[in-house]
C-alpha cells in the first residue's frame, strides 16, 4: 500500500539516525569491495543492506523497501558469481544506495512514498542480474474496482446493425482525428479536447461490454482533464490520445467481441496513470479518481519527471550556483591560456596551473553528474601533462583547441544550470555545424513550425477534393525541415522527412494519384512520430527510442506505394546507427556513480574549484 505521508514520516523519524548509520556502513564496505575486490566486504555490505530492507519492509515504506530488496538480490548475485557484467552491477548498486539515501530523506520530510518514482533505479538493478524489467504500471497499481453503470453516470446503450455501426464509428473517428489535429496545432485546444471527450462518450454508449464502456469513460475523463489544463500537454499523453484514435479504427474493423479480447489491461492502466497525475477540479476526472483511489497513488498536478528529479537529486539551485562558480573559473583558465605564447618552451608554470586547475575542474564536473564533460577534461589534462613532460610549448593550433575546450564547457554549464540537461555530446560533436545549444533549439522550433504547415496542407488536400497544389506547398515546407535538421545535427531524423517528401513529390504529385485511407493513416502516423521525436529532443529527453517506430511505419507505407519509396535508403543501417547513438547517450548521461558514492553529498564548499 501507499503509506500516509505524516504517519510514515513519523515512523521514519524514530529510526532515521539508525538507517543513516547503516547506509553509511554499506557505502563504506561497498567502496572497500570495489577498490580491492574484497569478497568479505561485499558480504558485509549485503548483510547491512538486508538489515535496511527488513526495517523498511516492517515500516511499510513500499518504494524504499522495493529498492532495498533489489539491492539485496543484486548483491547476492555478485556474492554467488552470477553476474556477467560486474562493472554494470557495481554502478547499479552504487546508484541504488545513493538513491535510497536520497529517497529516505524525502520520505522523512513528509513526502509520499511512490514506488513509480524509483522505477528507473529498480530497473537498473534488475537489468544488472538479467531479471525482467518492470513497467510503470506494475509499480502503479490502482485498487481493483467493481465499477458499475451507475458510477459511469449512464446505462445508455445504442444498438446498431453492423453496417450502420461501421458508418457511425468511421464518422466518430474522423471527428476524433480532427480534434486531435487541432489540439496538436494549438488551435482552440480546449474546444478540440471537449470534442475528443464527446467522441469518447459516444464510443461508450456504442459498447455493451462493461470493460469497453469503462475504457471510453476513462478516456473521456482524460480528455476533460487536458481540456481544463489540469494536466501537462506532454508528448507522452499526446501519443496516448493518438493511440485511442487508432483504437476506434480497431473497434470498427474487429467488432466489439473480438476487439474486447485484444485490448490490453495496460492501456486502461496507462489512461488511469495520467488521470492520477492530473489536478482535481473537474467533475468526470474527479469521479474517476474517487472510483480508483488515484490520489492515494500519485500527488496532484506534478509530472513524473519532476517528481523523480525532486526525490532523487540534490536541488537545482545548488547546481545553478555551482555552475556559476565553475564558469568564473573557466574564464580564469582562459586568461592563463592567453598568457602562453605559441611554441614557447618556457611556459611550465602556466601549464602547471592549467593542469592543476583542469584536474580539479574534471573532479567537480564528475560530482555534478557531467561525466562525459569530466572525461573530456581529463583527456585535456593528459595532453597538458605531455607538454610538461616534454618541456615543450603547445602550438598555436593546440592553444586554440585548449581555449575551445573551455568555451564549450561554458556552454554545457550554462545549459545545465538553466535546464538540468547535459548537452556535452552535442556541444563537443565534430559533426554538428551548429554547436550553440540555443541555436540548435531555435532550428528545432523552426522544424515544428514548418511541420504544422505540412499537416495543415494535407488536411486541405483531403478536405478540398484532393487538390494537389496543396501538396506542392507541403513539399516546400518539408524541404525547409530537411535543411533545418541538417544544420542542427539531427540527421538521424532525416529518413522520416526525406521519405515523406518522396512520397508526396514522386508518387502522389507526379502521378496525380489519390491515396487510400490506409496510406493517409500511416502517413499521418509518420508525421506524428516525427513531431514527437523533435519535441522530445527539444525537451532534452530520449527521442531516439521513437525513431524505430517511425521507420517501421515507413516500411508499411512502402508496401502500399506503386513506386520504390525506400529506394536508396538502408533503414537497417540507419536503425543500427540510431541504436549505437542511443547506447552512447545512455552511457554518457550516467554520472560517475562510484565516485559519487565514495564522496559525501557535495556541499557548496566541496564543489568550489580551487
Amino acid at each position: 500500500m501507499i503509506s500516509d505521508k505524516s504517519s510514515l514520516a513519523s515512523r521514519l523519524g524514530w529510526i532515521s539516525s539508525e538507517l543513516d548509520s547503516l547506509l553509511a556502513t554499506a557505502k563504506q564496505t561497498f567502496s572497500q569491495y570495489t577498490e580491492a575486490n574484497d569478497a568479505k566486504a561485499l558480504e558485509a555490505c549485503q548483510e547491512t543492506i538486508r538489515q535496511v530492507w527488513g526495517v523498511l519492509d516492517i515500516l511499510g515504506a513500499e518504494g524504499a523497501s522495493m529498492l532495498g530488496r533489489e539491492l539485496v538480490l543484486l548483491l547476492e548475485a555478485l556474492v554467488q558469481n552470477k553476474v556477467d557484467n560486474i562493472k554494470a552491477a557495481r554502478e547499479a548498486i552504487a546508484e541504488g544506495i545513493l538513491q535510497l539515501s536520497e529517497y529516505l530523506k524525502h520520505l522523512n520530510e513528509g513526502y509520499a512514498d511512490l514506488p513509480v518514482i524509483v522505477l528507473p533505479t529498480l530497473n537498473n538493478l534488475r537489468a544488472a542480474r538479467d531479471a525482467e524489467l518492470l513497467s510503470e504500471h506494475l509499480v502503479f497499481l490502482p485498487e481493483d474496482d467493481s465499477l458499475g453503470l451507475e458510477q459511469m453516470g449512464t446505462d445508455e446503450y445504442v444498438k446498431l446493425d453492423a453496417e450502420k455501426l461501421y458508418q457511425v464509428v468511421t464518422k466518430l473517428r474522423f471527428y476524433f482525428q480532427k480534434a486531435l489535429l487541432g489540439w496538436f496545432k494549438g488551435d482552440e485546444p480546449q474546444k478540440m479536447l471537449q470534442a475528443a471527450a464527446k467522441v469518447s462518450t459516444n464510443m461508450q454508449v456504442l459498447n455493451k461490454t462493461p470493460r469497453l464502456r469503462k475504457l471510453w469513460w476513462i478516456n473521456a475523463a482524460l480528455a476533460e482533464a487536458l481540456g481544463e489544463n489540469r494536466l501537462e500537454h506532454g508528448i507522452a499523453v499526446k501519443m496516448l490520445m493518438g493511440r485511442m484514435e487508432r483504437e476506434i479504427r480497431r473497434f470498427s474493423e474487429l467488432g466489439e467481441t473480438v476487439y474486447n479480447e485484444t485490448v490490453p489491461d495496460e492501456l486502461i492502466k496507462n489512461l488511469l496513470y495520467y488521470i492520477g497525475l492530473s489536478a482535481s477540479g473537474t467533475d468526470l476526472t474527479d469521479k474517476v479518481k474517487r472510483v480508483y483511489n488515484l490520489d492515494m497513488y500519485l500527488p496532484q498536478g506534478e509530472t513524473l519527471s519532476e517528481l523523480r528529479q525532486h526525490y532523487t537529486t540534490p536541488g537545482r539551485d545548488l547546481w545553478r550556483a555551482v555552475s556559476g562558480s565553475v564558469i568564473d573559473e573557466l574564464k580564469a583558465l582562459q586568461v592563463i591560456v592567453e598568457s602562453i605564447k605559441p611554441d614557447e618552451s618556457d611556459c611550465a608554470e602556466a601549464l602547471s596551473k592549467l593542469l592543476d586547475k583542469s584536474s580539479r575542474l574534471a573532479s567537480t564536473l564528475g560530482m555534478m553528474g557531467l561525466s562525459q564533460a569530466s572525461n573530456l577534461t581529463l583527456g585535456l589534462c593528459d595532453t597538458l601533462k605531455e607538454y610538461l613532460d616534454s618541456h615543450s610549448g603547445p602550438s598555436r593550433e593546440s592553444l586554440m583547441n585548449i581555449s575551445a575546450h573551455y568555451i564549450n564547457l561554458e556552454k554545457v554549464l550554462k545549459e545545465y544550470a538553466e535546464t538540468g540537461y547535459d548537452i556535452t555530446e552535442d556541444v563537443f560533436s565534430p559533426d554538428g555545424l551548429i554547436l550553440d545549444p540555443s541555436a540548435s533549439r531555435s532550428l528545432l522550433r523552426t522544424v515544428l513550425t514548418e511541420l504544422s504547415k505540412v499537416q495543415a496542407r494535407l488536411v486541405s488536400f483531403y478536405k478540398e477534393g484532393w487538390s494537389f497544389f496543396y501538396l506542392d506547398e507541403a513539399v516546400l515546407a518539408l524541404d525547409n525541415i530537411i535543411g533545418a535538421l541538417e544544420m542542427s545535427g539531427a540527421k538521424e531524423m532525416l529518413p522520416l522527412v526525406e521519405t515523406a517528401k518522396r512520397y508526396l513529390a514522386k508518387d502522389l504529385i507526379a502521378q496525380k494519384r489519390t491515396p487510400s485511407k490506409e496510406e493517409l493513416a500511416i502517413f499521418a502516423d509518420i508525421l506524428t512520430l516525427f513531431e514527437a521525436s523533435v519535441s522530445t529532443k527539444l525537451q532534452g529527453e530520449d527521442y531516439l527510442s521513437l525513431l524505430p517506430i517511425g521507420f517501421d511505419k515507413l516500411r508499411e507505407l512502402d508496401q502500399l506505394c506503386p513506386i520504390n519509396l525506400l529506394g536508396g535508403v538502408d533503414l537497417n543501417a540507419v536503425e543500427q546507427d540510431v541504436e549505437a547513438k542511443k547506447k552512447a547517450a545512455q552511457a554518457n548521461s550516467s554520472s560517475n556513480l562510484l565516485h559519487r558514492l565514495r564522496s559525501a553529498r557535495p556541499s557548496m564548499a566541496a564543489l568550489q574549484p580551487a
